[in-house]
Protein backbone atom coordinates (compact mmCIF):
# COMPACT_ATOMS: atom_id res chain seq x y z
CA UNK A 1 0.00 0.00 0.00
CA UNK A 2 1.53 3.32 -1.03
CA UNK A 3 1.35 6.52 1.02
CA UNK A 4 -1.32 7.93 -1.31
CA UNK A 5 -3.49 4.83 -0.91
CA UNK A 6 -2.94 4.92 2.86
CA UNK A 7 -3.96 8.58 3.08
CA UNK A 8 -7.09 7.97 0.97
CA UNK A 9 -8.04 5.03 3.16
CA UNK A 10 -7.40 7.14 6.26
CA UNK A 11 -9.65 9.91 4.88
CA UNK A 12 -12.46 7.42 4.24
CA UNK A 13 -12.09 5.55 7.53
CA UNK A 14 -11.77 8.45 9.97
CA UNK A 15 -13.71 11.21 8.18
CA UNK A 16 -11.04 13.86 7.87
CA UNK A 17 -12.04 16.93 5.89
CA UNK A 18 -8.49 17.81 4.87
CA UNK A 19 -5.57 15.61 3.83
CA UNK A 20 -3.25 17.66 6.07
CA UNK A 21 -5.14 16.48 9.16
CA UNK A 22 -3.86 12.93 8.64
CA UNK A 23 -1.27 12.08 11.31
CA UNK A 24 2.27 11.16 10.37
CA UNK A 25 3.19 7.55 10.80
CA UNK A 26 5.88 7.44 13.52
CA UNK A 27 7.34 10.20 15.61
CA UNK A 28 10.02 8.17 17.45
CA UNK A 29 11.17 4.73 18.55
CA UNK A 30 12.49 4.36 22.09
CA UNK A 31 14.53 1.28 22.98
CA UNK A 32 15.23 0.84 26.67
CA UNK A 33 16.33 -1.47 29.43
CA UNK A 34 15.48 -0.90 33.05
CA UNK A 35 17.55 -2.86 35.52
CA UNK A 36 16.55 -4.08 38.94
CA UNK A 37 18.27 -4.16 42.32
CA UNK A 38 22.06 -4.10 42.40
CA UNK A 39 23.49 -2.98 39.10
CA UNK A 40 27.04 -3.91 38.39
CA UNK A 41 29.09 -1.91 35.94
CA UNK A 42 29.65 -5.14 34.02
CA UNK A 43 25.93 -5.57 33.28
CA UNK A 44 25.63 -1.91 32.26
CA UNK A 45 28.50 -2.36 29.81
CA UNK A 46 26.87 -5.48 28.36
CA UNK A 47 23.52 -3.79 27.85
CA UNK A 48 25.14 -0.63 26.52
CA UNK A 49 27.08 -2.60 23.91
CA UNK A 50 23.94 -4.61 23.07
CA UNK A 51 21.89 -1.48 22.40
CA UNK A 52 24.73 0.11 20.45
CA UNK A 53 25.12 -2.97 18.24
CA UNK A 54 21.45 -3.22 17.31
CA UNK A 55 20.75 0.49 16.78
CA UNK A 56 24.16 1.93 15.75
CA UNK A 57 23.70 4.74 18.26
CA UNK A 58 25.08 5.34 21.76
CA UNK A 59 22.64 4.77 24.65
CA UNK A 60 21.94 7.29 27.42
CA UNK A 61 21.82 6.31 31.09
CA UNK A 62 18.48 6.47 32.89
CA UNK A 63 19.14 7.75 36.40
CA UNK A 64 17.00 7.56 39.54
CA UNK A 65 15.16 10.82 40.23
CA UNK A 66 14.51 10.04 43.89
CA UNK A 67 16.15 7.79 46.42
CA UNK A 68 14.19 4.82 47.72
CA UNK A 69 15.12 3.02 50.90
CA UNK A 70 12.74 0.16 50.11
CA UNK A 71 14.29 -0.47 46.68
CA UNK A 72 17.82 0.37 47.90
CA UNK A 73 18.34 2.99 45.19
CA UNK A 74 20.19 6.24 45.65
CA UNK A 75 19.30 9.44 43.86
CA UNK A 76 21.28 9.71 40.62
CA UNK A 77 22.17 6.01 40.51
CA UNK A 78 21.92 4.43 37.03
CA UNK A 79 18.70 2.44 36.61
CA UNK A 80 18.92 1.55 32.93
CA UNK A 81 19.74 2.66 29.41
CA UNK A 82 17.70 4.10 26.58
CA UNK A 83 18.01 5.12 22.94
CA UNK A 84 15.60 7.33 21.02
CA UNK A 85 15.56 6.84 17.26
CA UNK A 86 14.16 9.46 14.89
CA UNK A 87 14.04 10.07 11.11
CA UNK A 88 16.65 8.09 9.13
CA UNK A 89 17.76 5.75 11.88
CA UNK A 90 14.13 5.14 12.78
CA UNK A 91 13.22 4.02 9.26
CA UNK A 92 16.32 1.80 9.06
CA UNK A 93 15.58 0.17 12.42
CA UNK A 94 11.89 -0.26 11.55
CA UNK A 95 12.75 -2.12 8.35
CA UNK A 96 15.29 -4.22 10.23
CA UNK A 97 12.72 -4.99 12.94
CA UNK A 98 9.91 -5.97 10.57
CA UNK A 99 11.91 -8.02 8.06
CA UNK A 100 14.59 -9.66 10.19
CA UNK A 101 13.66 -9.58 13.87
CA UNK A 102 9.91 -10.31 14.04
CA UNK A 103 10.19 -13.52 11.98
CA UNK A 104 12.84 -14.80 14.46
CA UNK A 105 10.98 -13.89 17.66
CA UNK A 106 9.43 -16.91 19.38
CA UNK A 107 8.03 -15.32 22.54
CA UNK A 108 6.52 -12.00 21.60
CA UNK A 109 5.36 -10.02 24.63
CA UNK A 110 2.87 -7.30 23.77
CA UNK A 111 1.82 -5.07 26.65
CA UNK A 112 -0.75 -2.93 24.86
CA UNK A 113 -4.20 -4.49 24.81
CA UNK A 114 -6.40 -2.38 22.55
CA UNK A 115 -9.66 -4.01 23.64
CA UNK A 116 -9.15 -3.66 27.40
CA UNK A 117 -8.04 -0.03 27.36
CA UNK A 118 -10.62 2.41 28.63
CA UNK A 119 -8.88 5.53 27.37
CA UNK A 120 -9.89 6.45 23.85
CA UNK A 121 -6.74 8.44 23.08
CA UNK A 122 -3.60 6.35 22.64
CA UNK A 123 -0.57 7.59 20.74
CA UNK A 124 1.97 4.90 21.56
CA UNK A 125 2.44 1.14 21.53
CA UNK A 126 4.72 -0.69 23.94
CA UNK A 127 6.13 -4.19 23.45
CA UNK A 128 9.08 -6.28 24.60
CA UNK A 129 11.41 -8.69 22.83
CA UNK A 130 12.46 -11.37 25.30
CA UNK A 131 15.13 -13.20 23.31
CA UNK A 132 18.20 -11.06 22.50
CA UNK A 133 19.33 -13.59 19.89
CA UNK A 134 16.50 -12.69 17.55
CA UNK A 135 19.04 -10.09 16.42
CA UNK A 136 21.36 -11.98 14.08
CA UNK A 137 24.29 -9.68 14.94
CA UNK A 138 24.47 -11.12 18.46
CA UNK A 139 24.60 -14.85 17.72
CA UNK A 140 28.41 -14.91 17.66
CA UNK A 141 28.56 -13.36 21.14
CA UNK A 142 26.24 -15.77 22.97
CA UNK A 143 28.07 -15.85 26.33
CA UNK A 144 28.41 -12.08 26.47
CA UNK A 145 24.75 -11.23 25.73
CA UNK A 146 22.84 -14.17 27.23
CA UNK A 147 21.85 -12.10 30.28
CA UNK A 148 20.38 -9.25 28.19
CA UNK A 149 16.70 -10.14 28.13
CA UNK A 150 13.51 -8.08 27.80
CA UNK A 151 14.37 -5.31 25.38
CA UNK A 152 11.49 -2.86 25.68
CA UNK A 153 10.39 -0.88 22.62
CA UNK A 154 8.04 2.11 22.69
CA UNK A 155 6.62 3.27 19.35
CA UNK A 156 5.22 6.83 19.52
CA UNK A 157 2.89 8.19 16.86
CA UNK A 158 2.34 11.89 16.27
CA UNK A 159 -1.06 13.60 16.06
CA UNK A 160 -3.07 10.43 16.65
CA UNK A 161 -6.40 11.16 18.24
CA UNK A 162 -8.02 7.73 18.81
CA UNK A 163 -6.99 4.17 19.53
CA UNK A 164 -8.54 3.09 16.21
CA UNK A 165 -6.08 5.34 14.38
CA UNK A 166 -3.19 3.86 16.36
CA UNK A 167 -4.42 0.38 15.50
CA UNK A 168 -4.63 1.39 11.82
CA UNK A 169 -1.03 2.64 11.92
CA UNK A 170 0.24 -0.57 13.50
CA UNK A 171 -1.56 -2.64 10.86
CA UNK A 172 -0.11 -0.42 8.12
CA UNK A 173 3.41 -0.89 9.50
CA UNK A 174 2.84 -4.65 9.86
CA UNK A 175 3.63 -4.65 13.57
CA UNK A 176 2.37 -7.93 15.11
CA UNK A 177 -0.33 -6.61 17.42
Amino acid sequence: MSNLQKSKQFLRSFFYSNIHQIPHVIKKFTLFYTLRKDISSNSLVKISSFLELISFQRPVFIRAKNSSLFLKIRKGAPMGLKITLRKGRLSYFLNYLIWQIFPNVKNFNLNTKFIKLKKNKINSVFFAIVDPFAFSILTNFYFFFKSCINLKILVSFSNVSTKNETFFHTRYLKLPI
